[in-house]
């Protein structure tokens, strides 16, 4: 009688007939699905080892509540996922670079406390971090006492590159991922991996967020995990994306032929630089017609002004080349260069 649940009486019976009625952290049949798909990257772990957060930025959150604490150091991709840093400067650490452009620059200061990293399809860049990379990362993390913050979130779509948490042999390594690229975005669902000491603590972070974890969005996660459909989508997923990404690539060269850019190795993105060009102002001009992440969006220090992240993920290949051919229209107008 503590609770204010609902009377399950009142709800059409189809409603809930396969779904658990109240909403719970985990429920019957899912953990051990979860675990195939640790053991897919290369983890393998117990239940009290992992745990599903609503959606990837929350794990990130919750790592930030229970680790960091106003003034700490840490060290994050230069540039990285703009909505990590937002998460970071909530909680007041100081940030420190690790420049990724045109490879790991690895050399860090002291006292860092925690490293974030998205090492397969780098966000924005779409960098892979190489091998030797992460040994010498996970070394540094013994050396100099620091915890890693792997953000796995392209990973499904890369199985061939290790994750920093496989290779992991002493506990350094917090592993994040989402099912948000290859689901659905909408089932907002994410995992953790972790010591279970620190699962315990991210548990209580969590329940004085939301509580628990949406009972029909797990129900629709372990569905779509027994009967394949994830793994089916999985493969349907990485086809469309590469044919999509050859596509964008082809628009950059045909439309922009002076734009700086790389081939992604991994993720959803092409991140492109227009020297001199302000991409916020662009993005003004041409929002109309297409939209796109102005770079400064992915520099703590607001840098990066003219580079933009281009996704080649939702849009057709038809809006993809017209897009970029809107965009190559409007670049030489002079207020994009203030």
């Amino acid at each position: 009688m503590a609770g204010g649940l609902p009377d399950p009486r009142i709800f059409p019976r189809s409603f809930y007939s396969d779904i658990p009625f109240e909403p719970s952290f985990m429920i019957p049949g899912l953990d051990r699905e979860i675990k195939k798909v640790l053991s897919f990257r290369g983890i393998n772990v117990s239940t009290d080892e992992f745990l599903l957060t609503t959606g990837s930025i929350q794990g990130i959150f919750l790592f930030s509540r229970t680790i960091l604490n106003p003034g700490d150091r840490v060290a994050v991709e230069y540039p990285t996922f703009a909505g990590a840093l937002r998460v970071f400067k909530s909680v007041k650490v100081s940030l420190v670079k690790l420049p990724v452009i045109p490879y790991y620059d690895l050399r860090l200061p002291e006292n860092v406390k925690v490293v974030y990293v998205i090492p397969t399809g780098q966000n924005p860049t779409g960098i892979n971090m190489r091998i030797e990379e992460k040994k010498a990362l996970l070394e540094m993390a013994e050396e100099k006492d620091f915890l890693i913050l792997e953000d796995d979130a392209y990973g499904f779509l890369n199985p061939e590159e290790p994750t920093l948490k496989s290779m992991d042999r002493v506990g350094r390594v917090v592993y994040l991922t989402t099912f948000s690229k290859v689901l659905s975005p909408g089932l907002r669902l994410g995992l953790m991996v972790a010591h279970e000491d620190l699962i315990r603590e991210f548990i209580k972070v969590k329940e004085n967020v939301d509580g628990r974890n949406s009972s029909v969005s797990m129900a629709l996660l372990y569905q779509s995990l027994r009967d394949n459909s994830f793994w089916e989508g999985l493969t349907r997923a990485k086809r469309i994306y590469e044919e999509k990404k050859d596509i964008m690539a082809e628009a950059l060269d045909k439309f922009l032929p002076n734009a700086e850019w790389s081939y992604p190795q991994g993720g959803l993105f092409f991140f492109v630089r227009i020297k001199g060009i302000n991409s916020g102002n662009l993005l003004n001009k041409v929002k109309d017609d297409v939209v796109f992440m102005p770079g400064a969006k992915f520099f703590f220090d607001n840098c990066g002004l003219d580079y933009f992240r281009l996704s080649f993920s939702y849009s057709s290949p038809p809006d993809i080349e017209k897009g970029i051919e809107i965009i190559s229209k409007n670049i030489d107008s002079s207020e994009l260069y203030k």
